[in-house]
């Protein structure tokens, strides 16, 4: 049986504008990629409180997890041992063995076995033929992966995802590192769909807008 993923930690008034986002475009954003500027700012949280919700207007979400080397979602649904993204990577399993339904219209890919965590590489052709596969059954794919600042990091995804959501963690993450890392991002081919500051008990700075164009 699937257990259920842990509590919300999300603030709806951060929340429901990103689905609102996602949802008015669709058409043309139909895999996204969410990283952070550095490590612990709740990109697993965001990634999964925002496929459940998709899924709960009744759209379907896939949420795969790419962030090999802190893996959390196999734990939060209760699939810990099971195939998953490294896996069909790596040609150790079929895609189909690697999707694993969640919930009404929500299905998860997590990070995968540690065997194939080891081997698999983002450079591999079937990166490509499984988001392809996942195209043609879902309607949003949400992929979890590691921080900008990360060796190995989302850049590495960007060919791959129509775009990112990144989060930063308010009064821990310094302007400049922010900045830094954003443009990175855009330099490695990354498209920064919007900037989702967590955790935050004052107002959005002026800075972050401007950042979003």
């Amino acid at each position: 049986m699937i257990a259920a993923a842990a509590a919300p930690r999300i603030d709806p008034a951060i929340l429901e504008p990103a689905l609102v986002q996602l949802t008015r475009n669709e058409a043309r954003v139909r895999r996204v990629g969410i990283t952070a500027v550095q490590t612990g700012e709740g990109v697993s949280t965001l990634a999964r409180e925002l496929a459940g919700a998709y899924a709960r207007r009744g759209r379907s979400a896939v949420l795969i997890e790419a962030n090999w080397s802190r893996p959390s979602l196999a734990e939060a649904y209760g699939l810990i041992g099971r195939p998953g993204f490294a896996d069909i990577v790596a040609g150790a399993v079929a895609p189909s063995r690697g999707v694993h339904a969640v919930a009404d219209g929500l299905s998860l890919v997590p990070a995968g076995t540690p065997a194939a965590i080891r081997k698999a590489t983002l450079d591999d052709g079937r990166v490509e033929d499984f988001l392809a596969l996942v195209d043609e059954r879902f309607d949003l794919a949400l992929v979890d992966c590691e921080p900008i600042t990360e060796i190995g990091d989302a850049a590495a995804l960007s060919p791959f995802v129509d775009g990112f959501i990144v989060v930063i963690g308010a009064e821990r993450t310094r302007r400049a590192v922010a900045q830094q890392a954003l443009a990175d991002l855009r330099a490695a081919g990354g498209a920064p769909l919007g900037v989702v500051l967590n955790r935050t008990r004052r107002p959005i700075p002026k800075w972050l807008y401007r950042w979003l164009g």
